[in-house]
């Protein structure tokens, strides 16, 4: 079943339904809002443009009055809420082994991103990209990290493993209960969204591990992979390389090209389809990571110009104002203020941002 563009899973958000506090929520108004067909969520090959999964999760949070509460309600979940791609991880023989198991199947939850796992010298890291111009994914990464430390806790049997928890946005206003049982190990305002592991842990065997299970798992992980990865989205890779190569000195179109392995030619016809340029695309990506790095970290200027690629902070303080009208400091000033209101000046927050100008989705929802 092809889609154009970026999709997930739609059982995040049926999870999302089901655990929800409010039974009052109307899902029908929100499919409606977001753009996604109500009956996938619960149908067990149901996806949803990922413009939707971001989109839901601060609709949800926001009706709410809970800006925490998604990192209580998916950290308390089952093993096997998501089924296979939950016991790939629990099954597995060791962490180490589990940990890879996500990054090898993660095509069967989205093609909008990939998971990195790579060793150090003292440990491990998982970690998720910052998707730039998907639309606002902060609460969606608050479940996603909450749901993936519970997945640790239960493999490894422990009730709060020796973790470094870091998310590349501001915190919540409220405090979960996840927060205090972590105090002291979630970093936020950092550069990337990750979780740190110590490296006496991964080769220790989980919990779960059952070699012969384990077979069977792997057996019906890559019959999922071998149908949901043929749903691949360009766009999606092409997008994901040029924000991750920024700030390697920026993103020329010969060497995204090579690293994606598609002709410049190739790239250029693919833009042209959805409507837009090569340059364009770069440009909407350096906009959208000015416009977070400037709301969501408190990183110095000339640290965020060569995370963007720019070699000077004057042509960075240009391109700045050119976008959002402003200067660097006075948009962070802004959004900074707009963090602060309080919850029933929502109206007045959403002015206050538009005026700064958030960018449009890379990707339009299908």
């Amino acid at each position: 079943m092809p889609l154009d563009g970026e999709w997930a899973r739609a059982d995040v958000l049926r999870v999302l339904r089901d655990v929800c506090p409010n039974d009052r929520l109307d899902w029908a108004h929100i499919a409606k809002v977001y753009n996604f067909d109500l009956q996938a969520l619960d149908d067990p090959q149901g996806i949803v443009p990922i413009t939707a999964w971001h989109g839901t999760f601060e609709y949800v949070a926001k009706s709410l009055n809970d800006d925490a509460i998604m990192f209580d309600m998916f950290n308390k979940l089952d093993v096997g809420s998501f089924s296979i791609f939950d016991y790939v991880f629990a099954c597995a023989p060791s962490l180490r082994d589990a940990c890879q198991a996500w990054v090898r199947f993660i095509q069967i939850r989205t093609n909008a991103y990939r998971i990195k796992f790579e060793e150090t010298e003292t440990g491990a890291f998982i970690e998720w990209p910052s998707l730039e111009g998907r639309g606002e994914w902060r609460q969606n990464m608050f479940a996603r990290i909450g749901w993936a430390t519970r997945q640790l806790e239960h493999a490894l049997d422990m009730n709060v493993p020796p973790i470094l928890i870091e998310i590349a946005t501001y915190p919540p206003e409220k405090t979960s209960a996840f927060q205090k049982k972590y105090q002291g190990r979630i970093q936020f305002h950092a550069p990337t969204n990750r979780i740190s592991l110590p490296k006496a842990l991964l080769n220790r065997p989980l919990r779960r591990q059952d070699p012969h299970l384990y077979q069977i798992i792997l057996k019906s992980a890559l019959q999922e992979l071998d149908e949901f990865g043929q749903m691949v989205s360009p766009i999606s890779r092409l997008a994901n390389e040029i924000a991750a190569s920024l700030s390697e000195g920026g993103a020329a179109l010969p060497k995204i090209a090579a690293k994606i392995g598609m002709s410049q030619r190739a790239i250029q016809r693919l833009l042209a389809k959805e409507g837009t340029t090569y340059r364009q695309l770069n440009e909407e990506i350096r906009k959208s990571a000015a416009e977070r790095y400037l709301r969501s970290t408190d990183l110095p200027m000339n640290e965020i110009a060569f995370l963007l690629g720019f070699s000077e902070l004057s042509t960075f303080s240009r391109a700045v104002k050119l976008w959002f009208g402003e200067s660097p400091r006075k948009v962070r000033e802004k959004l900074a203020a707009c963090r602060t209101r309080s919850a029933g000046e929502d109206d007045e927050l959403e002015t206050a941002l538009s005026s700064v100008g958030p960018p449009d989705p890379l990707v339009k929802p299908t």
